[in-house]
């Protein structure tokens, strides 16, 4: 029975959120790189929170995109456990990048680097929302997966199926 070329829709939805997250870190890097040489600012956790997003996303784009099968995916665990770091990076950056700009002068200029610290805090942002909802979308899908849990006969079948029971062979009628 030859597998089904279409790969399921968790599969297209997952790959595209790891797209879009490391579309995400990339942009917040290259605005990190561009205060740093222009201002000589380093925010330093918000550029940890961008490289550990995209090893995160990286490693399980592989394992996705991956038509040969060749390449193993990353288990859940690690995945939820890579998520929730990059989620507690990520809260305490924004307030980081905003602490960072307190400034006691009464003017009303807003300092040079004000649209790429807002392009900062949009993208931290996003990437705050995107880890929450894929931290969600595992909660449901290991939920899920407990209370139906995938057997191997369910994915086998009447044709394939040799067994009647996990453990039996099954008698087989000689033709005739």
């Amino acid at each position: 029975m030859t597998r089904q070329r279409a790969p399921s829709a968790g599969a297209v939805a997952a790959a595209l959120a790891r797209i879009l997250g490391m579309g995400a870190s990339v942009v917040l890097l290259a605005n990190l790189i561009y205060e740093s040489v222009n201002w000589g600012k380093t925010l330093g956790l918000s550029v940890t929170v961008a490289v550990i997003a995209l090893i995160i996303d990286g490693s399980e784009l592989m394992g996705l995109l991956d038509s040969t099968r060749t390449i193993p995916r990353v288990s859940p665990s690690c995945l939820v456990s890579g998520d929730v770091v990059v989620l507690c990076l990520a809260i305490p950056s924004i307030f980081l990048v905003i602490v960072n700009n307190y400034h006691d002068g009464a003017d009303e200029d807003p300092y040079p680097w004000y649209n790429t610290d807002v392009l900062t805090l949009a993208v931290t942002y996003a990437i705050c929302g995107l880890r929450f909802l894929l931290l969600m979308w595992s909660c449901a899908d290991c939920c899920l997966g407990i209370r139906h849990p995938s057997r191997r006969e369910d994915r086998l079948s009447p044709i394939d199926s040799t067994t009647d029971s996990p453990g039996e062979l099954r008698v087989v009628a000689p033709p005739g």
